[in-house]
């Protein structure tokens, strides 16, 4: 009974501030829509954009070209040697002279040896690489936000207990001053009681401090005031059936994605001093008087070849060739990392059960011992030392339960990150 107003207690403690009860699944909800998750989300965006950047060079480009221009002291046009007999070129001069030019030019490449399409592919992965960081960020903030709640819970808990254990040290202390007052029991008995409500307030105001700074906590990741949370802590073995033994962790593909967008760019820079082959055509409009033909068109295939370019294509693809090798490495050793965050949170949750079952038994033996104690306080077999030290016994064994319960779900929480599992799936609606 007394265990049941206990868990009563702490689910209403704090509901009376201001603020909104927050519960776990809720809590994951805001987080992961938080603005750390949604400037992943932008990144993630802004890659995806990126590739049809680099893909544009497969379409045609068009260009349009306008230009005006006036000349002063303008030879006119020349009269090539011999036209009209002449031993020289002739300029005739026409002084002033107005020029308008048009050109529209469309272009369509047509090889590239493959550049574009490693280009493309680099951007492809590399966009692929930021949604995989984007759930990166979203695992991150939600294993914080299970941190939170479960040193919130514990904080909650030590609160409701501290407040039980003052009302009893305060309920032990009226008793003690009416025998004191009796003579039934000494002076030094009452200042006995007196120090341990004192103590107990202490320890209230400590415990309520506590509870600020992780609400505080909980309130800078979901965006939400919060007054309390709650926690069905039966649920937590059910939570603990759903993290499954596959790793998902979105780090490791970011990881191999990222390679192989370096690896196709080490290859699409080497290719950028090949020659191009490229289909150019267009019109052009000129509006000058000394002109016969003002409107031409024109067609072409053109060889476009860099012959040299101070090894600035090779230095740049071997720079990111090194770059995909170092990311191999930056691979096996977060794989080696992944296995150690498992094998630690599973050691974590496993302790955490046990101790879970401890306290739990041990609130129970702590409140037969104050039971009994009280009667033989009431009898004169106990002394007032010995009631408060069994009331001392509840105390602590209250705060481990809800301390267990708070490392139970600290694990969880690190197990289900080490896995990359979906929190939403593992913790909403459950707990």
């Amino acid at each position: 009974m007394k265990s049941g107003v206990f868990w009563l207690g702490l689910l209403l403690a704090v509901r009376t501030a201001a603020g909104q009860e927050l519960t776990l699944g809720r809590a994951l909800e805001l987080a992961t829509q938080g603005p750390a998750v949604q400037a992943a989300e932008r990144a993630a965006q802004e890659s995806q954009a990126k590739i049809g950047e680099v893909a544009a060079l497969r379409l045609p480009q068009v260009a349009l070209e306008a230009q005006a221009r006036g000349l002063r002291k303008d030879p006119g046009f020349l009269v090539p040697r011999g036209a009209f007999g002449n031993p020289i070129p002739l300029a005739l001069v026409t002084g002033e002279r107005e020029i308008q030019t048009g050109r529209l030019t469309v272009s369509q490449l047509l090889w590239d040896w493959r550049r574009t399409g490693l280009a493309v592919a680099a951007a492809e992965a590399q966009a692929q690489a930021y949604e995989s960081q984007r759930e990166a960020v979203r695992l991150q903030v939600a294993k914080a936000t299970v941190e939170a709640f479960a040193r919130a819970w514990e904080a909650q808990g030590d609160l409701v207990a501290c407040q039980q254990a003052k009302a009893a040290a305060t309920e032990t202390l009226r008793v003690v001053q009416a025998m004191v007052a009796q003579g039934l029991l000494p002076k030094s008995d009452q200042l006995a009681a007196e120090f341990v409500v004192a103590r107990r307030e202490a320890e209230l105001a400590a415990a309520e401090a506590a509870l600020a700074g992780a609400l505080a906590v909980l309130r800078e990741l979901t965006g939400v005031e919060v007054s309390s949370v709650v926690l069905e802590a039966e649920r937590l073995e059910k939570a603990s059936a759903k993290v499954q033994g596959t790793v998902r962790r979105p780090e490791l593909q970011a990881l191999r994605l990222q390679k192989d967008a370096l690896a196709n760019a080490a290859q699409a820079s080497r290719r950028e001093s090949w020659p191009l082959l490229v289909a150019v055509g267009g019109v052009e409009h000129v509006r000058d008087r000394f002109y016969l033909h003002q409107t031409n068109s024109f067609a072409a295939v053109v060889l476009k070849a860099q012959l040299f370019d101070g090894g600035q294509a090779a230095s740049r693809s071997k720079a990111l060739r090194l770059q995909a090798e170092a990311t191999s490495f930056q691979l096996e050793a977060t794989s080696r990392a992944v296995e150690r965050e498992i094998s630690v949170a599973e050691a974590k949750e496993m302790a955490a059960q046990k101790a879970l079952s401890a306290a739990v038994q041990a609130a129970a033996f702590a409140e037969e011992e104050v039971r009994l104690e009280s009667l033989r306080h009431a009898q004169g077999l106990a002394t007032t030392r010995d009631l408060l030290s069994a009331q001392e016994h509840l105390a602590q064994a209250r705060a481990a339960i809800a301390k267990a319960q708070a490392a139970w779900l600290s694990a969880l929480g690190e197990k289900a990150a080490a896995y990359g599992e979906d929190f939403l799936r593992v913790f909403g609606g459950e707990v």
